[in-house]
């Protein structure tokens, strides 16, 4: 792999690029670079859920706290809890990550930059920041997460670039076929539409076991006409980014930069082009490999670190945030004192500290 190869040393420099597959120091990137893109960011529209406890619980030493973790979300009372029935919504609105996403690149030198809004399955958050900033549609471009399921793997794919014109009706399309797993209907269909298609994280093991097989190749040698680009991804650490970027040489695929930070703080992998593009032209850009991940510093905090604040982050705001079944749990709380209220209260002071500190990443 060129250049340096330790995290460590790499994080003394502001950025990096990913040029070839290879990682280069990219000190002064508005000076190098023309255009930058934030190409896959969440917003209050996407729906997450809780389902990674159904699995923690089952371990050992989680087992005597079972019952308690279960009244602490105020559902003591439910037998054969599923904890992906508990589900909530970033406290984020779209403008929000407009904002965001905007200092964070001119704090890098650039002027402006491409915004996509990918929330899951969703196209709400980038419709309603196209709808409410009409003046900036050259920097807006409207796109979604797409839950595709493949050999009985979730994977996602980042559409970005899709048509305002009945973009409603195109979404509900998109899904329908996603839902329905006619995959050939779906890639056929993203084909006429004329959009990026890229396969987030593609080599995320949902359960955390990293010795399962994703059968990712499968996937590229029956869709890879029509998927893009892979994606190195923020959220996820350097070893397993670095194999994206074996698979992406092996398929001859260019790589992009996502965020997917689904926090209150700015992408820490963007993508950059020399050339400059708007919401009319990226797609092409990207599509002939003109384009590269960029890497802030950011990036390369632990991504413990990294998931540790994105919990504290749902404990800070769970009750406004989060509902079972269709119901707030704020309603189904109530007046009651539980757990979590002072364990959120402190997650606020803790959060708010370290966003002091500038250590928010």
């Amino acid at each position: 792999m060129g250049g340096c190869s330790s995290p460590v040393l790499m994080r003394r420099d502001p950025c990096w690029v990913i040029d070839k597959h290879e990682y280069r120091p990219c000190p002064e990137p508005a000076r190098e670079f023309r255009a930058v893109a934030s190409l896959h960011n969440h917003s209050c529209h996407s729906t997450e859920n809780l389902a990674a406890l159904n699995r923690v619980i089952t371990f050992r030493h989680m087992r005597p706290f079972r019952r308690l973790l279960q009244c602490s979300f105020g559902l003591g009372a439910e037998n054969d809890l599923s904890y992906a029935e508990l589900k909530y919504n970033p406290p984020f609105r779209p403008a929000d990550v407009w904002r965001m996403e905007s200092e964070s690149v001119r704090r890098l030198g650039f002027d402006s930059l491409l915004l996509a809004i990918t929330d899951h399955d969703s196209v709400s958050g980038g419709w309603e920041l196209l709808r409410d900033r009409a003046g900036s549609a050259d920097n807006i471009t409207l796109g979604e997460e797409l839950s595709v399921r493949f050999s009985d793997h979730l994977f996602h794919l980042g559409v970005t670039g899709l048509p305002s014109g009945d973009i409603h009706a195109t979404h509900h399309q998109l899904q329908t076929a996603a839902r329905e797993g006619r995959l050939d209907d779906l890639f056929g269909f993203l084909g006429t539409l004329g959009c990026l298609v890229v396969l987030n994280h593609p080599l995320l093991p949902w359960d955390g076991n990293r010795d399962r097989q994703i059968p990712v190749l499968a996937l590229m040698r029956r869709f890879g006409w029509a998927i893009h680009a892979l994606e190195y991804n923020g959220m996820r650490d350097r070893t397993e980014n670095d194999q994206v970027l074996q698979l992406a040489r092996q398929l001859g695929k260019p790589v992009v930069g996502g965020g997917d930070s689904h926090l209150l703080v700015p992408s820490s992998t963007l993508c950059v082009a020399i050339d400059g593009f708007d919401s009319s032209t990226f797609v092409e850009e990207i599509k002939a490999g003109r384009t590269m991940p960029l890497l802030k510093n950011e990036y390369f905090a632990p991504l413990g670190w990294k998931l540790t604040l994105r919990v504290l982050s749902f404990i800070a705001s769970y009750r406004k945030i989060a509902y079972y079944k269709g119901t707030p749990v704020e309603s189904i709380i109530g007046g009651d004192w539980i757990l979590l209220d002072p364990v959120g209260k402190m997650a606020r002071a803790f959060l708010r500290l370290i966003s002091n500190l500038g250590m928010l990443r």
